[in-house]
């Protein structure tokens, strides 16, 4: 068995190399779009294929990785979605484009919940909080990913060159971790449940963390997706229309980097439902805040507070009783790309009958409760 240390610096970089890849190249979608000749419609309509990817992957990941073991999910995902990145620039139509990011989005769901099992069961060979910090190397990836696509569109570097470098990196990186990381899956689903209630307590768990997933996604990208056009219709923010979003982004960085830290002193369900309020009273903030400056404020308390939520769900998510590691994974990341999903495509419409305010604050508010009332059934898991 690898060392604590080899382990936990293994899967960090499972974590970072997974929040990387996909960034690199959405700096670089408009040349996608140009090479393809296709409408900001149509290419609206390829990329949907990630998220239909990932949704129909999340209907099968808790077989997938119970089967083969999480260990060999990661490598496996992580060697396809080396494979299929770099096709972005060659693809010849968007169809093409969408059946591609459909495959992506599938290997990803499954890589997700892989190294995640993996993540919590080399915080308990630790013995300290460590998902936080993972998490913070997951939109660190996304952060240096984001920089680098840039980088090479700056340096008018082709797009495939610069996917194939990713790729290269990739298969390097994941083949010096696949030695850390844990062979055998923790079989905690042998937790004591009484007989005759298992199967009705298994089935409630399993309803509520998927619930939980679905509205902590809903949390996370009203401000992550929505945040540009916020300041730009509500706030007049002008140039600064696209501050929203990284001001979110890097706090929520901030947030996940010491995340582990305000964990190990005030536990983690307190932790937790600080988090759930923060977001709430973000969102509120947003709602009322008469200048632009009270915005990005809200914005920025936003990232700390959602910051600590989907790392402690999937800990959670690892940990229900009566249900293997993959099983709850699995329920809950279902639940959070359909939570995605419905996201992108209703916050527009009740804007569109109402207002921005109304939407983002309604929204939250009624995924906030979600949480709060699906939290319940898994409340002796959050400690």
């Amino acid at each position: 068995m690898p060392s604590v240390r080899r382990s936990t610096v293994s899967v960090a970089v499972i974590f970072f190399i997974n929040g990387m890849v996909f960034s690199n190249w959405v700096p670089r979608i408009s040349e996608v779009r140009d090479r393809l000749g296709v409408s900001n419609s149509g290419l609206g309509v390829s990329l949907l294929g990630g998220g239909l990817g990932g949704f129909l992957g999340s209907l099968l990941v808790a077989k997938v990785v119970r089967r083969l073991r999480s260990k060999t999910v990661v490598v496996v995902a992580t060697v396809a979605l080396a494979g299929l990145i770099p096709l972005v620039a060659v693809v010849p139509n968007p169809v093409s484009l969408m059946l591609l990011l459909t495959a992506a989005g599938f290997a990803d769901v499954q890589n997700d919940v892989a190294f995640n099992a993996q993540g919590v069961m080399i915080q308990s060979r630790v013995g300290r909080p460590i998902m936080q910090r993972l998490h913070g190397m997951w939109s660190l990836g996304m952060v240096v990913g984001g920089a680098t696509g840039l980088g090479m569109s700056a340096l008018d570097i082709g797009l495939g060159v610069h996917l194939a470098i990713v790729s290269v990196l990739m298969l390097a990186a994941v083949s010096w971790a696949v030695g850390g990381l844990l062979s055998a899956d923790d079989p905690h689903d042998e937790e004591i449940v009484k007989p005759d209630t298992r199967g009705r307590t298994a089935f409630a768990v399993t309803v509520a963390i998927g619930f939980m997933g679905l509205a902590l996604a809903i949390t996370e990208s009203l401000p992550n997706e929505w945040s540009s056009v916020v300041l730009n219709d509500v706030f007049d923010a002008g140039r600064w229309k696209a501050a929203g979003t990284a001001v979110f982004a890097v706090f929520m960085l901030i947030g996940r980097l010491s995340g582990d830290h305000v964990v190990m002193r005030l536990g983690s369900r307190r932790v937790f439902d600080i988090g759930v309020w923060m977001c709430f009273a973000s969102a509120l903030m947003l709602a009322v805040a008469p200048v632009t400056a009270i915005a990005f404020v809200a914005y920025a308390c936003w990232g700390l507070g959602v910051s600590v939520l989907f790392p402690q769900l999937y800990e959670i998510a690892a940990k229900l009783p009566g249900l293997s590691a993959a099983h709850g994974l699995g329920a809950m990341t279902f639940g959070q790309r359909l939570g995605f999903l419905a996201a992108s495509g209703s916050v527009g419409a009740i804007a569109d009958l109402t207002n921005f305010r109304v939407a983002i604050f309604g929204f939250t508010a009624l995924a906030t409760s979600i949480v709060f009332v699906a939290r319940r059934r898994t409340s002796g898991h959050v400690h």
